[in-house]
């Protein structure tokens, strides 16, 4: 997957189509590639990585099976639930507390994630192999300069 991706920029970047020091154009492409790639890496760890088996290992006294699995019911693997249930007040007193949300959670200036989600409403649907076509689209019609 990190080969496939990094082609894809390597391309961008050696026919002169991305400028890694033109910050419009990192924001352009944090706009596309960010939410292709995490969906990508959301797809492995729930359809690959979570559900493989673990084997034995010999000296090792890790649980063998697969990961979701052995998480869900660590009685079955010798274990025992170490967790707590937290709840949502819980979550928010923290928050309250740490400031954690004071920054807000998004990688992009308002003005020009606006602009980009005007051009391309529906990021999330991008396929991974038209990430760098979706980039180029943007930055043929993106117009906010800052």
């Amino acid at each position: 997957m990190e080969k496939y991706f990094k082609r894809q920029l390597r391309v961008l970047l050696e026919q002169g189509r991305f400028d890694p020091n033109d910050q419009t154009d990192r924001n352009l492409l944090a706009f596309v590639f960010i939410p292709v790639i995490q969906k990508e890496m959301d797809i492995f760890r729930e359809t690959v990585w979570n559900s493989h088996r673990i084997r034995k290992q010999k000296d090792a006294q890790l649980p063998k099976g697969g990961p979701n699995h052995v998480y869900n019911f660590p009685e079955n693997y010798g274990a025992e639930d170490c967790g707590w249930p937290v709840s949502e007040e819980s979550l928010r007193e923290a928050a309250e507390i740490s400031g954690v949300l004071e920054e807000g959670n998004d990688y992009l200036p308002p003005e020009v994630r606006e602009e980009c989600e005007r051009i391309i409403p529906e990021v999330d649907s991008v396929k991974p192999r038209d990430a760098a076509d979706t980039y180029l689209f943007l930055k043929a019609h993106f117009n906010v300069q800052h």
